[in-house]
């Protein structure tokens, strides 16, 4: 998971203008059924309108996984679920209706970390309708819809530090950043569970980026000769076809590339991952 920016020039001024007077009928509706089933209705679901422009901010990739899959259906996922929310527990909750039209809150992802999957355990893994908060955390509702004090235990690609809490071992598992700190070890247990991080597919496709990087780290670091005096032009152009080459696996652009980053820094090389200056860039 990497850090995806929503670019609000990029969501088509005639959608919003159909959104605006969507969510005036929704805030007309009588009560929480009506709400419902104004959510439910064909007219309210647009969401699927903007999926082009959704993809295109993470560069055609799940926002939750980072994977890029040409050939599955993307989901325009309700970060904050629009019907109900589940707790860990299965406690329903009333959904974030307010939020069902608001694209902010729309998130792209993948089947498998979206919609239920069995595991090798025969348990069911995928976000689907669960939103669990920490115990001690306060909900938002229809009467009461601010979400400042809601501590959401499912990591949020669009809240800048959240992506940094996971990384990635050199066989494809995530894990927490921080494991002594046990904010970010539930966080990224709850997110690797519901969203199915640890699938043997992601798994292995993080696997395969590790051991590619890897590669790339060891040529990296014999591409020159011990002394500067040894040293030819032309071992200057590899050495910077090298720094552009592993830079380019971090960029935003590059699926997995949280798995690149964690690899440079278990090597040392953090200097290395691409800032959000150069991608602008790139």
């Amino acid at each position: 998971m990497i850090f995806v920016h929503q670019d609000p020039s990029e969501i088509p001024e005639a959608w919003l203008a159909k959104v605006a007077r969507l969510q005036a009928e929704l805030e007309a509706c009588a009560d929480g059924a009506a709400r419902k089933a104004f959510v439910r209705s064909a007219r309210a679901s647009i969401w699927g309108e903007i999926k082009e422009q959704l993809l295109a901010l993470s560069h055609n990739k799940c926002w939750y996984s980072e994977a890029s899959d040409a050939v599955s259906d993307w989901h325009v996922d309700h970060y904050r679920p629009k019907g109900r929310a589940l707790d860990e527990d299965g406690t329903e909750h009333e959904g974030y209706s307010w939020l069902a039209l608001d694209w902010q809150n729309y998130r792209i992802a993948g089947s498998y970390p979206n919609s239920p999957h069995l595991d090798a355990q025969g348990v069911a893994r995928g976000k689907w309708d669960f939103f669990p908060l920490a115990t001690f955390s306060e909900r938002a509702t229809w009467e009461n819809r601010s979400t400042e004090r809601e501590v959401c235990l499912i990591l949020d690609p669009t809240k800048k530090s959240d992506p940094k809490l996971v990384t990635f071992d050199e066989q494809g598992l995530p894990q927490p950043a921080d494991p002594n700190n046990v904010i970010v070890k539930k966080k990224v247990e709850v997110t690797v569970h519901y969203l199915f991080l640890d699938s043997p597919r992601l798994v292995a496709a993080r696997k395969r980026k590790w051991r590619d990087t890897s590669d790339w780290i060891e040529e990296y670091q014999n591409v020159c000769p011990p002394d500067l005096g040894q040293c030819t032009q032309q071992d200057v152009y590899r050495f910077e076809r090298h720094v552009a080459r592993l830079s380019k696996l971090t960029g935003p652009d590059s699926p997995y590339a949280s798995t690149a980053r964690a690899c440079l820094r278990a090597n040392g090389l953090d200097f290395l991952i691409q800032t959000p200056e150069e991608a602008l860039a790139a």
